[in-house]
């Protein structure tokens, strides 16, 4: 049977559906690894489905699947030839953003039968129905970048973008054509030449807002094109710097819908005034780039070995990430888990399995199929080759919008903290792991036991909680921080001292028992039930200032390469303790003083002539924050009891949104969560209260991901319940060194974020794409480390 008459059997056997006119069709990247159609054989697209694969997979899909019918899709790079006008020799498509040489792709389109590969139909005009379906396929934005426009964010702006209201703009023909380069602002004695945006409508260049960036730089600005809009109502603006053929990362702006936006039709409104994209590169640095530059400092050149000559490694498990816009602390927190054995078992070798037993209209939404793909191509080394430098790193888009759901955090593209990202990958994974035989953080979550006394009784109560990582306390600490000779408020600390902080005795001063009645306190001690496979330690390197925000010690800290924790072994209630009771009668209380952060914000309020229970109020209710709390303020003028005399509840805030970090810190120093204070100091307003309320309650604590509204179709356990009926893995209480995450910048969730591991007896520098064999890594200066435990 000849190729032609093996189609045209495959489609009466219904291997085709012909394209609806809405039809989703991939066809950028294989559905089970990162292969794209600039690779060898390009991509395999299902004519059934319209799904895209390599050549490996579609034999594997058309194999299990039955359908057999795909269209070869193969995109060549070539090089641009010019010609002596300037003018390209040939039109322009998907260009590259190099700048010497240029490249076009040309796009090659075919049918195959499974599983006959090397018998090829170039020309389908016989057979119509295909014909027409490749026409549609060629044409089509891929669902890729379909879905790439409606949920993703770039580096220029940090946010998500949304595509603009201003998509069909009416745009001016009053024949302005600009330059390709050379602009300046239009306005009489500015003259700036960077920082300037063209306004789409009539074609006006102006320069933007001046911003700060941080150590007191800023960027040239005089606001033109902002007066010129409030003048004008022109809305639609691009920043004339980021105009490349990458339509991307082209920064447009639209001033009536205040934010950052898409335009779908934007290369047609550049052209409506002579600027080609395809002709034009980047010359302005993104906000992000900008900040980067502020922040090599010691620290960031440290960190990142900037400065010394790296040599770049490849293989399995090397593999680059790119950096999708701030997205460098998932990156980072991958590459470490890629080298725990159970991550490698359950997304590595069981992750073609899980790929190809999900449904295909699911997979592009599926956690555990998503996280498998990653992980995969991670230890393949099919992305991580000398012998092809172009292809040594993979985007993982796709991955990071699938974890983070709709999480208000995770979901951005601003920077997050890693330690934060951790708990909540960790319970993402859980969530999905519920029907399988693996659970990959269980070999990172331990028992620990809380031991809480009533120092006016001596009584005790034992809690077990389930923990993932143990946070080292360092600003609160006496002592521990030592001054280093010779420098300025730059400081070391001792790991041994620090972990031994973490299973210290707490004291809660203000604690009322409940047996006397007497105020005179309670202290918590932390120690370990079982040992896991792995530790993550974290090092709280940041502080929180009266007024709420964050600053990062200048710290180093002596770490220890092998550690013995078995000191910090518990066994729970011994047999001469007596037990608190379960249920506590009520005891006499005192009204909670207002915390001075509370009492600043209402003198400020006070000041604007609000009266004074009503600014305490607000300051309360808006944590001690006193733009939030001047907007509380005027939601709540008309409320009958805004005047009343304010005393701080007793009860439940439900009214309250953000709760005041300062407490958080300080629950969190005794070895809870940053979720399990902060759910705590939603119910009760001070920290021994929230303590007591923690030991009280812990078994009705949420996880997180239910916390903050992410759909499951189960209930969420609560931790305690998780402790205590979880079997957690136990052994040696001895571990090694094999990972590290470092951050550079002033605070968590800003500044940028590489990590280093051992793999193979030599440190490695996981800097998103760049990967390379370590001359020194930062051991004093890390975020985050990972241990692995001595067998």
């Amino acid at each position: 049977m000849d190729v032609e008459t093996a189609v045209r059997s495959a489609v009466d056997a219904g291997a085709f559906i012909r394209p609806t006119f809405d039809q989703k069709i991939f066809k950028d990247q294989c559905a089970y690894c990162f292969k794209d159609p600039h690779g060898k054989d390009g991509l395999y697209i299902s004519l059934k489905n319209y799904h895209a694969f390599c050549r490996e997979h579609a034999e594997i899909y058309g194999t299990t699947s039955g359908n057999t019918l795909f269209v070869q899709f193969e995109s060549t790079k070539k090089i641009i030839e010019e010609r002596t006008d300037g003018e390209p020799t040939s039109k322009m498509t998907k260009l590259t953003i190099d700048s010497d040489p240029k490249f076009e792709f040309e796009d090659k389109y075919c049918v195959v039968v499974h599983p006959e590969y090397s018998q090829q139909v170039k020309n389908v005009q016989n057979l119509p129905e295909i014909a027409e379906a490749i026409a549609q396929i060629a044409n089509t934005t891929s669902a890729e970048r379909l879905s790439l426009l409606s949920s993703t964010s770039n580096a220029w702006d940090a946010e998500i973008k949304l595509i603009t209201k201003h998509q069909n703009l009416e745009q001016q023909d009053n024949g302005k054509h600009l330059a390709l380069t050379g602009w300046t602002c239009e306005v009489e004695g500015c003259g700036l030449n960077d920082n300037l945006w063209l306004n789409l409508t009539d074609g006006a260049v102006r320069c933007g807002r001046s911003q700060f960036l941080s150590d007191g730089k800023k960027t040239n600005g005089n606001g033109h094109m902002q007066d010129y809009f409030d003048s004008t109502r022109f809305p639609l603006v691009v920043k004339l710097g980021t105009i490349s053929s990458n339509l991307e990362l082209i920064d447009v702006y639209s001033y009536d819908e205040d934010d950052a936006v898409i335009d779908p039709n934007l290369e047609k409104h550049l052209k409506h005034f002579g600027l080609d994209p395809t002709k034009m590169e980047k010359t302005a640095k993104s906000t992000m780039e900008m900040e980067l530059d502020m922040n090599e400092k010691w620290e960031w050149s440290k960190c990142t070995e900037d400065g010394l000559l790296l040599e770049p490694i490849f293989g399995p498990g090397y593999t680059g990430l790119v950096n999708t816009g701030s997205s460098c602390y998932m990156n980072s927190v991958l590459q470490a888990l890629v080298t725990v054995d159970s991550f490698q078992t359950r997304y590595g070798e069981q992750g073609l399995e899980t790929l190809v037993n999900c449904p295909l209209d699911k997979l592009h939404n599926d956690f555990n199929a998503q996280f498998s793909k990653v992980v995969r191509a991670m230890l393949s080394g099919d992305y991580s080759s000398e012998m092809d430098p172009t292809n040594n790193h993979i985007k993982p888009l796709q991955f990071k919008r699938v974890a983070a759901g709709n999480h208000r955090d995770f979901s951005t593209s601003k920077q997050q903290d890693v330690e934060e990202y951790i708990r909540f990958l960790f319970e993402k994974i859980a969530e999905n792991s519920r029907t399988e035989v693996i659970d990959p953080t269980d070999s990172f979550k331990f028992k620990a036991i809380n031991r809480f006394e009533d120092r006016g009784t001596r009584r005790v109560r034992y809690t077990d909680q389930e923990e993932m990582l143990i946070r080292l306390p360092i600003s609160g600490v006496k002592d521990l921080l030592r001054p280093i000779p010779d420098t300025e408020n730059r400081y070391s600390v001792d790991m041994k001292a620090a972990i031994h902080a973490y299973f210290d005795v707490q004291k809660i001063d203000d604690y009322i028992s409940p047996i006397t009645g007497e105020p005179k306190g309670a202290t918590n001690t932390i120690s370990m039930k079982t040992f896991p496979d792995y530790l993550f330690f974290q090092v709280s390197k940041f502080a929180y200032n009266v007024d709420g925000t964050q600053k990062k010690l200048d710290m180093e800290l002596e770490i220890e390469e092998e550690l013995d924790l078995s000191g910090y072994r518990g066994h729970g209630k011994l047999e001469h303790e007596i037990a608190l009771p379960d249920e506590e009668p009520t005891a006499p209380r005192t009204t909670p003083d207002i915390p001075a952060s509370v009492r600043f914000v209402a003198g400020e309020l006070m000041l604007m002539g609000f009266c004074e229970n009503a600014c305490y109020r607000a300051a309360y209710y808006s944590n001690g924050n006193v733009e939030i709390a001047s907007n509380w303020l005027m939601e709540h003028m008309d409320d009958s009891d805004i005047n009343d005399l304010f005393v701080i509840p007793s009860g439940t805030p439900s009214a309250r949104g953000e709760v005041d970090p300062n407490l958080v810190a300080s629950i969190v120093e005794m070895g809870f969560s940053n979720h399990q204070a902060k759910y705590a100091l939603k119910q009760v307003p001070t920290v021994a209260e929230a303590v007591e309320w923690l030991f009280a309650n812990m078994d009705s604590i949420p996880v997180e991901s239910a916390a903050v509204g992410l759909s499951s179709d189960a209930p969420e356990p609560s931790v305690t319940e998780s402790a205590t009926q979880k079997t957690f893995k136990d052994g040696g209480e001895k571990y090694k060194l094999i990972g590290m995450i470092s951050h550079m910048g002033s605070r968590p969730d800003s500044g940028h974020y590489v990590a280093h591991m051992l793999k193979e007896g030599k440190w490695v520098l996981f800097n998103d794409e760049k990967v390379a064999l370590s001359q020194d890594p930062p051991k004093k200066l890390a975020y985050v480390y990972l241990y692995k435990r001595i067998a």
